[in-house]
């Protein structure tokens, strides 16, 4: 594996199908937008060069996506390639193509968000900094197994433990929440390729020994967020993020998959991010949610 990356980026190509090979800057679509326009110079996830994360250029508006993050993403475009600079935030430990999942409390990273040029930067730290309490999902693309998630994530987590999962842009992949009805516990999984074969490979991937007791209880795929967009009808990604809401009174909480839809405005911009905005002529909702429902 080279490195830690964030997310599921995959380079759209042109419609119906979605290009699904390794991350890399997207590929033109046919007719070619100009060069100007076309994502450069950035990296999916924290695989990016430097010793340390540079400090986060733009507002601080953590505190209005954490306490509202369904209406922060109604009115802004989330943003969350190049999440961390630099590595790994410390303490996480990651999957691999034979241990896929990694517990929750080895997860555990600190979220923030800053405004800057039309988008809301997602960015994460190691646990216990200032900012939004999450769990961190990691992405293995095929070369590298494929599945990659957390488990033992608290059904009704209590309010000092994190109550969101963070991971990256997709554009191909999947993300799948599982229940382990032996001790009441959610998996998520970061499901790479999924466009290919993705119901199938779940399916088997759920009949292996270790996992034949997890359900699946919601799926966030390219059938929900990819839509085509514009006068070229380019299809869409996906910023996701799963959050827990906890209702008023004595009803119990819930888990929701949130996909916010989002296309390239340009690349290159500093702190190696590419530029996203609002797809044009959608004629699905700017946000998607996929209730976890055990």
């Amino acid at each position: 594996m080279k490195g830690l990356k964030l997310g599921g980026f995959k380079a759209p190509s042109s419609l119906p199908g979605i290009k699904t090979d390794m991350p890399r800057a997207p590929s033109p679509t046919s007719p070619k937008p100009s060069s100007s326009s076309q994502p450069k110079q950035f990296k999916d996830g924290f695989d990016a060069a430097g010793a340390k994360p540079p400090q986060q250029p733009g507002k601080n508006v953590t505190s209005s996506f954490g306490s509202n993050p369904l209406g922060h993403a109604g009115q802004n475009t989330l943003n969350s390639y190049n999440m961390f600079p630099g590595g790994a935030p410390q303490g996480v430990a990651l999957p691999n193509a034979n241990k896929p999942f990694v517990h929750a409390n080895d997860s555990v990273v600190t979220l923030n968000a800053h405004q800057h040029q039309g988008n809301t930067n997602l960015s994460v730290t190691g646990a216990g900094n200032q900012g939004i309490p999450s769990h961190y999902m990691h992405y293995l693309s095929t070369g590298e197994g494929k599945f990659a998630g957390i488990q033992g994530v608290p059904l009704h987590p209590r309010p000092d433990q994190p109550q969101m999962v963070v991971t990256g842009a997709l554009n191909g992949c999947a993300v799948h929440a599982l229940h382990d009805p032996k001790n009441n516990t959610l998996s998520f999984l970061h499901h790479a390729d999924y466009s290919k074969n993705g119901a199938n490979e779940l399916k088997d991937f759920l009949s292996k020994p270790d996992n034949k007791h997890m359900l699946p209880v919601g799926s966030f795929t390219p059938s929900e967020y990819s839509h085509p967009t514009g006068k070229h009808g380019v299809p869409t990604g996906a910023t996701p993020f799963i959050h827990y809401t906890q209702p008023s009174g004595n009803r119990p909480g819930q888990w929701t998959i949130a996909g916010q839809l989002n296309t390239f405005k340009n690349g290159g911009t500093p702190g190696g991010r590419p530029e996203l905005m609002r797809p044009t002529d959608l004629k699905v909702p700017f946000v998607q949610t996929i209730p976890v429902t055990p």
